[in-house]
């Protein structure tokens, strides 16, 4: 949840060096965290718990907006293609997510595999997650669906019982 806090702070849009940005620096701490014990747990249920609050907002705001999770993200890669909003490892994530267990597995995978590749990859996919989650909390409220204090307990919740089970 820090990171989705961080992500909606309004210091995050106006930094002028990513690294000063409030959501980055979740990722540096967690990533600190992980050197200091010679392992990537930290980063890791960082980047899960942030693919599983944007897949879970992405299918909340589809249901509310009576449409398909993949419509929902196809509308997502069009922005993308518009704006560069998002780069394309949070929508090729988003598809892995909401496939279910197997997409879990998928997901899990890539960002091991990514992690090995090229982790500083990785460590911009979870500021992108982050980004898109509050981006997708800041639609639900605009939307009139839920408040942020709302949805910000919505997901504390689902994120605890994902973590849970």
């Amino acid at each position: 949840m820090e990171l989705v806090r961080a992500s909606l702070d309004p210091a995050a849009r106006t930094v002028l060096s990513r690294r000063d940005s409030p959501i980055c620096q979740v990722v540096t701490r967690a990533a600190k965290a992980d050197l200091e014990v010679g392992a990537i747990e930290h980063v890791t249920q960082l980047a899960i718990g942030a693919g599983v609050a944007a897949a879970g907002l992405t299918s909340w705001l589809a249901t509310e907006r009576q449409r398909d999770t993949a419509e929902v993200l196809t509308e997502i890669e069009q922005l993308r293609a518009d704006d560069g909003q998002f780069n394309d490892s949070v929508v090729g994530m988003l598809r892995s997510l909401l496939t279910g267990p197997p997409g879990m597995t998928q997901a899990a995978e890539f960002m091991v595999t990514l992690f090995h590749e090229d982790e500083g990859a990785l460590y911009d996919l979870i500021v992108d997650l982050g980004e898109y989650t509050a981006a997708a909390i800041e639609t639900l409220a605009g939307l009139g669906i839920s408040v942020v204090d709302e949805t910000l307990a919505d997901l504390e919740g689902m994120l605890v019982e994902f973590f849970a089970g």
